[in-house]
């Protein structure tokens, strides 16, 4: 059977969860290949008798690595990507991985100047992004931005039923956004508590029986403060800032007119 495959390649931080969970699995018209699947998508894809069909999974710093192993076996699936202001898009995951219980301060997790940082330049290259689709596909891209979501739901989810050629009933859909943020004063006070005691979420680990108890050990430590946080008085939050704001300024400036040309060229 000849497939028509779509790709959605993440990144994170760009509305992935919700259209995972809330839109994708009400397409009609096409297969939705659920995330927890992805690890054997190239095995499972050959045996589905549909003739289009979506995967799903978000990416960053893997990007590179899972491109270029999903299209040695389907170089002509037609890709999307959604990217989001580069500085909003550093802050965001930062705070994920505050949430996640790593001390780590802004200037350590991404370096504008130095690029001694967790995440590198390369990382908040959305050209190189595009360029590698390009290269390992057949297929131009689709290009979406996470600020459009934000704006108008519909009209983004619009788009990609016209790339996929895909119906949905939108009254089935729950628009309400996933993953709200948490507040900075619930973070910051993971972030104080992590500095004291160890409770990092470690993905790694989940398939083996000890790793499995350390990270219920920390899911267990990380929402009890994250949910505790909301009975506490405000005096009792540190009082220093999440982050370093003259920092987040000069990763918006530096990337301020790339991201302008990117999204004159794609939007």
């Amino acid at each position: 059977m000849s497939q028509q495959i779509y790709f959605h390649v993440g990144l994170s931080k760009t509305g992935t969860t919700f259209l995972q969970e809330k839109v994708f699995p009400k397409l009609k018209g096409i297969h939705y290949l659920p995330t927890i699947k992805y690890r054997h998508a190239l095995k499972i894809i050959p045996k589905l008798m549909h003739d289009k069909i979506l995967v799903s999974r978000e990416f960053d710093q893997q990007f590179e690595q899972e491109i270029k192993k999903f299209s040695t076996q389907y170089s002509n699936a037609k890709p999307i990507i959604v990217l989001r202001e580069p500085a909003s898009w550093i802050i965001s995951n930062y705070k994920r991985f505050v949430k996640n219980g790593h001390n780590i301060s802004l200037i350590e997790f991404f370096d504008v100047e130095k690029d001694k940082g967790l995440f590198k330049k390369q990382d908040l290259d959305y050209l190189r992004y595009i360029s590698l689709l390009e290269e390992h596909f057949t297929q131009k891209p689709l290009v979406l931005f996470y600020e459009d979501l934000r704006l108008n739901s519909k009209d983004f989810v619009q788009k990609i039923l016209d790339y996929t050629d895909a119906q949905l009933n939108f009254n089935e859909v729950d628009w309400k956004p996933k993953h709200v943020s948490y507040n900075e004063n619930a973070l910051k006070l993971v972030k104080k508590f992590s500095s004291k005691i160890q409770f990092q979420k470690k993905l790694e680990v989940h398939v083996k029986p000890k790793g499995f108890l350390y990270n219920l050990y920390a899911n267990t430590v990380r929402y009890s403060i994250l949910y505790g946080s909301k009975i506490l008085a405000e005096s009792y939050f540190p009082q220093e800032d999440l982050y370093n704001v003259d920092q987040a300024k000069a990763i918006q400036k530096h990337y301020e007119k790339d991201w302008e040309k990117l999204k004159e060229k794609y939007a």
